[in-house]
């Protein structure tokens, strides 16, 4: 429960005093407020017309609401560098809620940080308005001291004079501090326990002037570091636009439930690029325990800024989307689906276009990666970086029309391991058209951490290529206790040698069921054929083994080094091949 109530009757008696004097109606004079009324600055002041944003602020923070509060702004007023703070209101509730229309109005802030703010406020909806802030350090709205139930709706945030980077600077903040939009709440209740919980963010546009360097932050939805495991917050960001920002764009810490579902995050207003190292959307230790965190059906484009190569990108180095312990469980699963990440150029750093460390219970499904570029010869680049996963799905998604001058993994799932699943998933993945100069791993599912079984069915994995004169292609399965890889193309891939690699020497009572794949490997047009080889290495020497109906297609030309298909099936044990028919190589 929020203790907010001495304060309400603090405020009830100063209202006494106040609205007397003003010489307003019975009703608000006495501290109650309900019905309808309008902020007009044409307008004289009456009982239910304020002429100013102060004026109103002044009396909701005075009055107790006894049934539904609806507010119509008339007038486009600037309010100087007196913010707007909305307090707690004991009478407020899901019948009783605070309705603020901004019928296409403009509030003008020139102070620092944010021009309207919820400080504990509940059930209040601001919707079609701006709100534009001049100043160099600015903010737009800032939800604070467990502020729930609030809902931002079709507001545009203007950062107009956003002409240099200071980490105080923000469109939206939840936090506990309004100077420091990554505050996390560290209590259970008060000023530092949740910033707010179960408020929605929606179709808002959230831009700067052209050329302007972007907010530091662009969105925070702060949680809770004493009970973020348990309690849910349950915050939502959705169809917003998001058209500049410095460093991150989303940032989320200590969360639970909180979603960020079909935004479109660019930094399409800016003309140069921003800081080195961009994360445009961040989330660490988010949990799932009354419904899914989930960070689904973003586009993330055109980043350091539009029309950015190579040559003129300054970001060195690139997260996509950034996953730090991301829990679910087998009811809420953790989930990322959707997102597309494109025009995206960076230089001499690495790229991690999709982070996921130490995922348990996720669903990473349908994203995409398309036309992301990088110039480093030596740094290794990542479209999907899944490390450490516990119980995952890694199923749909793509990784199209990249290119990197050095090393590519387009999907790295390292160190799996199942504990309420049988099986870890990587299916229905489509890897194709991608270009990197030293070597490629279209596929690399690597290793186990305890019990690890991973179903490997239906990847297309087509026309990529490595460069070099001595480049790699690999389709890398490592080391699982149970393999299921069917119906998966790896062809028309281009290098100097190509590996297929399905390997594991691990003894017990294991199964691989591989069936019905096309393994094709052609290096006679290979850059160094003295050098080049093939190898398709299909190593299960004690599992027990089902080969049938795969295509094995192994090209070179007569000056290369060798071509290799290496077979260990049921080796220890040759009554374990239990299928090994209509195969064609």
């Amino acid at each position: 429960m929020k203790m907010k109530f001495k304060n309400y009757m603090t405020q009830k008696m100063k209202s006494l005093v106040l609205f007397v004097g003003l010489g307003l109606s019975s009703a608000v004079a006495f501290g109650q407020m309900n019905g309808s009324y309008t902020i007009d600055a044409a307008a004289a002041a009456s009982a239910t017309n304020f002429q100013s944003w102060t004026t109103f602020a002044t009396a909701w923070n005075a009055a107790a609401i006894t049934g539904p509060v609806i507010v119509d702004v008339k007038s486009s007023i600037n309010i100087g560098t007196a913010s707007v703070t909305l307090n707690a209101n004991a009478g407020s509730s899901s019948t009783n809620t605070l309705t603020i229309n901004g019928n296409g109005t403009t509030m003008t802030y020139t102070s620092t940080y944010a021009a309207l703010r919820l400080n504990g406020a509940d059930y209040v909806s601001v919707s079609n308005m701006t709100i534009q802030n001049t100043n160099t350090t600015p903010g737009g709205i800032w939800i604070t001291n467990q502020a729930d139930y609030n809902e931002i709706n079709g507001v545009n945030i203007l950062l107009s004079s956003n002409t240099s980077a200071t980490s105080g600077a923000y469109y939206i903040a939840m936090s506990t501090s309004v100077s420091s939009p990554t505050a996390t709440g560290s209590a259970t209740t008060g000023t530092t326990g949740q910033p707010g919980s179960f408020n929605k963010i929606k179709n808002c546009k959230l831009y700067t002037s052209s050329g302007n360097v972007g907010p530091y932050y662009g969105v925070t939805m702060m949680g809770n570091s004493s009970n973020y495991t348990t309690i849910a917050q349950n915050n939502t960001m959705e169809g917003c636009t998001m058209s500049n920002f410095y460093y991150y764009g989303v940032y989320m810490n200590y969360t639970n439930g909180n979603e960020v579902l079909n935004n479109d995050i660019s930094r399409s207003d800016a003309t140069s690029g921003a800081t080195s190292t961009m994360y445009v959307i961040y989330s660490n230790y988010p949990y799932s325990t009354g419904r899914s965190s989930s960070i689904s059906g973003n586009k993330i484009h055109d980043l350091p800024f539009k029309g950015a190569t190579t040559s003129t990108t300054n970001m060195s180095s690139f997260y996509g989307v950034y996953l730090y312990y991301p829990t679910g469980n087998s009811k809420f699963k953790d989930i990322l689906d959707g997102n597309t990440v494109e025009h995206c150029t960076y230089s001499t750093g690495s790229r991690y276009v999709y982070y996921i460390y130490y995922p348990t219970y996720s669903d990473i499904t349908n994203n995409k990666v398309d036309n992301v570029d990088g110039s480093s010869t030596s740094s290794t680049a990542y479209d999907y970086y899944v490390y450490y996963p516990t119980d995952v799905k890694v199923n749909g998604n793509t990784s199209t029309n990249s290119n990197t001058s050095g090393y590519l993994y387009a999907f790295y799932c390292y160190y799996g391991k199942t504990t309420n699943y049988a099986w870890n998933e990587f299916c229905d993945n489509v890897v194709t058209n991608n270009t990197t100069v030293n070597y490629m791993y279209s596929a690399y599912v690597y290793y186990y951490n305890s019990t690890n079984s991973w179903k490997v069915n239906r990847n297309y994995i087509v026309n990529n290529r490595a460069t070099a004169s001595t480049g790699y292609h690999y389709f890398y399965l490592y080391y699982y206790y149970n393999y299921e890889v069917i119906g998966n193309v790896v062809a028309g891939n281009y290098a100097n040698s190509q590996y297929i690699y399905i390997y594991s020497g691990l003894s017990g009572s294991y199964t691989a069921e591989i069936r019905n794949n096309t393994f094709q490997a052609n290096t006679s047009t290979a850059p160094t054929p003295g050098s080049s080889y093939i190898y398709c290495y299909l190593y299960l020497y004690y599992h027990t083994v089902y080969f049938t109906g795969n295509i094995i297609d192994l090209k070179g030309s007569g000056s290369q080094y060798y071509r290799y298909l290496y077979m260990y099936l049921s080796y220890s044990n040759p009554a374990n091949l239990k299928e090994f028919n209509d195969n064609t190589y």
